[in-house]
């Protein structure tokens, strides 16, 4: 990973030592299959690798761990916005994108108040999304996200096969798709026999 990623990694990381325990395992999830999708997809990686790594930081200013209220969502949203501008102005981002990142650490979870839109209008914010969303099935988040719901194996497949998700905010590159269809197939291959 570039410098400057890893910069604002290690500035991000103690937010996140703080914060939901699955924090620092999503992140290092997403990071590298970020920057390998940026490379496939010829996308913004100074958008999206930013946008990866300050996203959640927000949790570690919130009470609670109710994560899928809509007062919490917001909350760490605000919080999370506010994070990212000051580690981007620490290490001198370049404003345009500083603000673009700020903005979409605002409004990332904003599929949950039924606002889908905005994950159409720019790729790399929209990758972010399919990427947010394919934790739910990659081998270390699907443990994670079975606990958060309260859901077996079986109900959890069949909750990510027909998630509002793949109709309201289709796949915005191949690569994405493509990687969700491998972690279905292998978590059929797992526990549906």
């Amino acid at each position: 990973m570039e410098d400057i990623y890893t910069k604002l990694w290690e500035l991000a990381k103690p937010y996140y030592e703080v914060s939901r325990p699955m924090d620092i395992p999503h992140i290092q999830w997403m990071m590298p299959i970020a920057r390998e999708i940026c490379e496939k997809e010829n996308l913004d990686d100074s958008l999206l690798l930013p946008l990866v790594i300050l996203h959640d930081t927000g949790y570690s200013q919130v009470e609670g761990n109710d994560y899928f209220h809509g007062d919490m969502r917001r909350a760490h949203m605000a919080a999370g916005a506010k994070i990212a501008r000051e580690i981007l102005e620490q290490i001198d981002y370049p404003k345009d994108k500083l603000e673009k990142i700020v903005y979409y650490v605002s409004v990332h979870d904003n599929w949950a108040f039924d606002d889908n839109d905005i994950y159409k209008k720019n790729v790399a914010f929209g990758t972010f999304n399919d990427l947010d969303f394919i934790w739910t099935v990659a081998p270390i988040g699907f443990e994670e996200i079975m606990k958060c719901l309260n859901k077996n194996p079986i109900e959890l497949i069949e909750w990510a096969e027909t998630n509002d998700k793949l109709k309201k905010r289709p796949w915005s590159c191949q690569s994405t798709k493509e990687l969700f269809e491998k972690y279905i197939r292998d978590l059929k291959e797992k526990y549906i026999k």
